[in-house]
């Protein structure tokens, strides 16, 4: 739940790219008090460098692939984050205190104007705030008010060196509609947080809505834009759900169809609705087979006047058909507890179970128990099951293996997400399971979870 809050309130900027742009960016900088010597340097995709200081503090670090304006952060020991923004052709200048990271932050150069309006809006709007969802509807609106003002306030007053960047366009966007969102996601929360199971929130606390505006095409780059048009079209869509339910309870439901269909009704501007189609889509795509989202890929092909939408669906489902049953698989290596390379290719011969996954990942966590169940009753079996660990922290993983007293074969990769296997088999969250025939030919790169019986009927289909 924590992990779902945060990701709406540490939103990526992600903005149009200027075709005259310069590819890459490069980051300066000095730092007082950083005992490790290093601090982190994240981006886009879950990608992490360690950047080091010389002996006086300073560094030198080139993001030389960057092609767009993207959202980083740094990140100081295990507490101190903050994002930052870096679009291609930017030098920018970092410094800071390591005992007061926060408050001693500064950027200078080229784009030093947004990070550092970024840096006091993370100050003055503060940590995110749990027990706020406690309270009752007019104290949490209040709330909410009080720091959409605030927000403003500091947009308003922000120096901007060039008034054209369409970061400031699609910052006004995550300053509005991050406040919408922090409303509509209130009755849920306020539910779970204070413990009123199936709670409903006052009719008027919704009015809000009524004067929001989800056709604006110049907010499509804004993710809590995108965010919120997402939560208004998921309201409508799943009253027809309940509708349809109520009508029918054994009738077979495509919720997906059902939220694409409503999209056309509820937006109106077509880029907005390219957008929406698109994300919509492409996260169908990411998590499922391409044969059980056909119906909802046509319906977009059918939908999107966007060209370049078209073209890079079209692109992305042709990678992961690259990936689909019966195609080769990409032999990856992890290292065991002992530091010895184990491969995929090892096992030949055997119907092989991965398990990608993270010690610091909770879904993951759930679902060792069901994965030790199943090599329990698959002992013997002509099948090995594999948990491939991305931990960065292997001491972690080791410290973990022993303590839960995990079976199968336990590998841990390098580079974490940047791992060949993250990039190869395009992982972008964990757990996630696959499945390999005895030839070494991908089954599926999707496969479900321990916890579900189609595994077992999978598994018992192949062996």
């Amino acid at each position: 739940m924590k992990k779902l809050l945060l990701s709406l309130v540490l939103v990526p900027f992600l903005f149009a790219c200027n075709p005259a742009s310069k590819k890459g960016a490069d980051l300066t900088g000095k730092v007082q008090n950083l005992s490790p010597g290093f601090f982190i340097l994240g981006g886009p995709g879950g990608a992490r460098d360690s950047i080091r200081l010389d002996a006086n503090g300073s560094f030198t670090f080139a993001i030389p692939e960057l092609v767009k304006p993207s959202n980083y952060y740094l990140l100081v020991g295990k507490q101190d984050y903050m994002p930052f923004y870096v679009a291609p052709g930017m030098k920018l200048d970092i410094s800071f205190d390591a005992n007061a990271f926060k408050t001693s932050l500064k950027f200078a150069g080229k784009g030093s104007d947004i990070n550092n309006y970024l840096v006091t809006k993370s100050i003055k709007s503060g940590p995110m705030d749990y027990d706020a969802y406690k309270l009752e509807p007019n104290q949490y609106r209040a709330k909410q008010d009080s720091l959409l003002k605030v927000q403003k306030a500091l947009l308003a007053e922000a120096k901007k060196d060039d008034l054209s960047d369409p970061f400031w366009i699609t910052e006004e966007a995550e300053v509005l509609y991050g406040w919408a969102n922090n409303l509509a996601m209130f009755e849920p929360y306020h539910a779970y947080y204070a413990r009123q199971e199936g709670y409903k929130a006052p009719e008027d606390f919704f009015l809000f809505e009524k004067d929001l505006d989800i056709n604006q095409p110049g907010y499509v780059n804004s993710t809590a834009f995108k965010s919120y048009v997402s939560s208004v079209v998921g309201k409508a869509a799943n009253k027809k759900i309940e509708m349809l339910r109520k009508t029918d309870s054994t009738k077979i439901i495509n919720s997906s169809k059902i939220n694409m269909e409503t999209a056309q009704e509820v937006i109106k501007d077509q880029r907005v609705l390219d957008n929406f189609l698109f994300d919509n889509i492409s996260s169908q795509v990411q998590w499922k087979e391409i044969s059980d989202v056909q119906e909802s890929i046509d319906f977009f092909l059918s939908r999107c006047k966007d060209t370049a939408l078209v073209n890079k669906l079209n692109a992305t489902v042709a990678e992961w058909k690259l990936l689909g049953q019966g195609q080769p698989s990409f032999d990856f290596t992890g290292r065991d507890m002992q530091g010895n390379p184990v491969k995929l290719s090892d096992f030949k011969g055997k119907l092989v179970y991965v398990d990608v996954w993270a010690t610091w990942c909770g879904p993951c966590k759930y679902e060792i128990p069901y994965l030790d169940t199943l090599e329990t009753d698959y002992h013997g079996k002509n099948i090995v099951f594999i948990s491939y660990s991305i931990d960065e922290d292997h001491a972690a993983w080791l410290k973990f293996v022993p303590e839960h007293k995990l079976q199968g074969v336990q590998i841990i990769g390098e580079k974490a997400w940047e791992s060949q296997l993250c990039k190869k088999y395009k992982i972008k969250g964990v757990p996630t399971f696959m499945l390999f025939d005895t030839v070494g030919k991908i089954v599926s790169v999707k496969m479900t979870r321990p916890s579900d019986k189609k595994t077992r009927e999978k598994f018992d289909s192949l062996l």
